[in-house]
């Protein structure tokens, strides 16, 4: 008699729908050519386990044969079609969403998130669409300037500023200018990035998402090497060295 390891309902329900749907892929084939087969339309379990609880995971462990004082779990798995499943559960996370595992917040937030039902960002986005108040939901247990802050801060991470050249240019005025272009340069619009031009605040004339105008202070000539440091939000802060 080989000992029991402990396994979650969730990774023992998974099991079973990719055997089942690995039996409806085979079924495809075969109605090709076999008119008549059999599948399975309902499954049911039952299983005799003791469940534990460690304060944030239930775990069973199987009970041996002869073994009393197990409880008795019943698992039923019934078909579902596509359409049911659109109808009833949210579209899948895009690419450029942020789970709430990439935010740089404690677990304790994390775990009151997901009790809400909060997975992602965009879930966070779509019931502040709704006007729901998350607040008085938790309790106001959670700080949402710091976590707000901290999605921020992650989707930079995510898309930090790229700088492909640097040039000199000229102003409408006939000021020398630096052109900074590249990507993910201005993504925040409540925010006026700020250049330094060798240790010299510069004038930041104009930004967008592939480009940053800088107007160099009167005075400030461009020297062979120069230190040029731009913070492009309050999460990227990127020193060039730009040769003249």
């Amino acid at each position: 008699m080989t000992d029991n390891t402990a396994w979650q309902l969730e990774d023992f329900v998974d099991s079973l729908v990719v055997e089942l749907d690995k039996t409806r892929e085979t079924l495809a084939v075969k109605a090709f050519n076999k008119p008549l087969s059999y599948t399975v339309k309902e499954l049911a379990l039952d299983l005799n386990t003791f469940p534990s609880y460690d304060g944030e995971q239930i775990r069973f462990l199987t009970a041996q044969p002869g073994q009393e004082g197990a409880s008795k779990v019943t698992i039923s798995l019934n078909s579902i079609t596509d359409q049911q499943v659109r109808a009833t559960t949210k579209r899948p996370r895009g690419t450029t969403d942020v789970t709430i595992d990439q935010i740089d917040v404690d677990q304790e937030t994390r775990k009151k998130l997901r009790k809400l039902g909060v997975s992602s960002v965009d879930d966070l986005e779509q019931l502040q669409e709704r006007d729901v108040d998350l607040g008085q939901v938790s309790g106001n247990e959670i700080d949402y300037t710091m976590l707000a802050k901290k999605i921020q801060k992650s989707r930079r991470n995510q898309n930090p500023p790229t700088i492909g050249a640097v040039s000199l240019s000229i102003a409408d005025d006939d000021e020398p200018c630096l052109l900074i272009e590249g990507r993910h340069l201005g993504v925040d619009p409540t925010f006026q990035p700020v250049a330094v031009v060798n240790e010299v605040l510069a004038d930041v004339l104009a930004t967008s998402d592939r480009e940053l105008l800088i107007q160099l202070a009167p005075g400030n000539a461009l020297r062979a090497d120069n230190d040029v440091v731009v913070a492009f939000d309050q999460y990227s802060v990127v020193k060039v060295n730009v040769r003249t």
